[in-house]
């Protein structure tokens, strides 16, 4: 099991890296140049509740190169133990490398999303890195969670030698995958980036800067998608404050980089 690139504190026995958005994106660059591959994860209460019963999922997260503090829960409590931490969201994330000079110099897949979001995020990372930095693009068919990718389709990414792969595929579908895949293009990082996607693309419109600060990114998506993501954030609710609060008295004293 790859030892993480920072130190990680627990959250509902999810490793999160005690990390910010200048260390993730210097890490980014570092470990795209070096290719050792792995995969880095982002992470909020959405998959810290659904790990307490998804093993797999845990697994995945803790054996992370970087489980990014993706929401402002991961960041209270980080600070509240004592950790140095700020928000790394997945979309600021992207927007933060494609807009880094050094993403020039290394090139980038796109693997997920609808055909008609990937184009406008294939398009709009050209514009902003060149042809040269683009490695490709693909927008899969719908599969279970964990399903495998045709191995052509394996081969033909190896052959565009990308050093990083952006996967947008939601969660668990791209925490599984990365997990099935990284073996087979070790030289590449992932990074499962979900809907970020959508909001590079221009497809989705996301809260202002006030409103996220304030932790409550969620409503804002909630009144954007309510039928898509309004049933998701309802069943998190509860159980996300349960693990919050178990954390807050010592409760939870398990071993983040166990491999479950």
């Amino acid at each position: 099991m790859r030892q993480p690139d920072a130190p990680k504190y627990s959250f509902g026995g999810v490793g999160i890296s005690c990390t910010d958005m200048k260390d993730a994106v210097d890490a980014l660059f570092r470990t795209a140049r070096d290719g050792s591959g792995g995969y880095y994860a982002f992470t909020c209460a959405h998959g810290i509740v659904d790990s307490q019963k998804d093993e797999r999922l845990r697994r995945i997260l803790n054996n992370s190169r970087y489980t990014m503090p993706d929401g402002m829960p991961t960041v209270w409590l980080g600070k509240m133990k004592g950790q140095k931490i700020s928000r790394v969201t997945a979309p600021d994330f992207f927007e933060t490398v494609m807009a880094d000079p050094r993403a020039k110099t290394i090139r980038h897949y796109f693997y997920g999303a609808s055909p008609k979001t990937i184009e406008k995020i294939a398009e709009r990372a050209i514009s902003m890195v060149g042809e040269v930095a683009v490695a490709g693009w693909m927008s899969p068919p719908m599969r279970p969670a964990g399903a495998m990718e045709d191995p052509e389709v394996i081969a033909d990414i190896a052959a565009r030698r990308p050093h990083v792969i952006w996967v947008g595929l939601g969660l668990p579908k791209q925490e599984y995958w990365m997990e099935n895949h990284s073996p087979l293009l070790p030289n590449s990082l992932m990074l499962g980036v979900g809907a970020a996607f959508d909001w590079f693309a221009g497809v989705q419109p996301r809260a202002p800067k006030a409103v996220q600060a304030m932790g409550m990114e969620w409503v804002h998506r909630v009144i954007s998608e309510p039928q898509r993501v309004g049933p998701r954030y309802a069943r998190l609710i509860k159980p996300g404050l349960k693990i919050f609060a178990q954390e807050l008295v010592g409760g939870r004293k398990r071993d983040t980089r166990q491999a479950v």
